[in-house]
């Protein structure tokens, strides 16, 4: 006798990790207009910045498309995803873009929750301040604000820029 029947149990998805609850503030569409600091990379320039963060369907990857402008060089447009590694009890991206092929160092970045920030370090390093309920905060007038840091000649991080992303919807 034949079993017609498939355990769908044994095939279910365990929920997304709640960690990935920290990161619903970026959902929707932002703009930035800042302005970099004199870094390794040169003089400092005005930078633009459009991004878009959403939930992939199943709420195990925050998805966010972008679109940049450093001074007046081409357009810098990716792709981010963001997930929760629940083994490593860590936030991880990774990203693909079309200013470089990808490379393992290049393209992924490490987060972790420490003194009431959200800390990521990759190529770059950047942080969001959390809120009382440990989510990225969202600043009284509606924006977020984050703090940049790049390498500086001697390795250590410098800071590089403070972005404030303004919701467009």
């Amino acid at each position: 006798m034949t079993d017609d029947h498939t355990d769908e149990s044994a095939f279910a998805a365990p929920p997304p990790d709640p960690e990935l609850m920290r990161l619903e503030s970026l959902l929707g569409i932002w703009r930035a207009e800042e302005r970099t600091e004199d870094s390794v990379l040169g003089p400092g320039v005005s930078v633009t910045s459009a991004e878009n963060f959403s939930w992939l369907e199943g709420g195990y990857f925050l998805v966010q498309s972008y679109e940049t402008v450093f001074g007046d060089e081409p357009a810098q447009k990716g792709v981010n995803y963001w997930y929760y590694d629940s083994d490593a009890e860590k936030f991880r991206i990774i990203f693909f873009s079309n200013n470089g092929p990808f490379t393992e160092e290049g393209n992924r970045y490490a987060g972790s929750v420490g003194d009431g920030k959200l800390t990521f370090e990759g190529p770059a390093r950047f942080e969001y301040e959390l809120d009382d309920d440990g989510k990225i905060k969202v600043n009284p007038d509606g924006s977020i604000s984050v703090a940049w840091w790049l390498r500086d000649k001697t390795r250590e991080w410098a800071p590089w820029m403070d972005n404030t992303f303004t919701k467009t919807s």
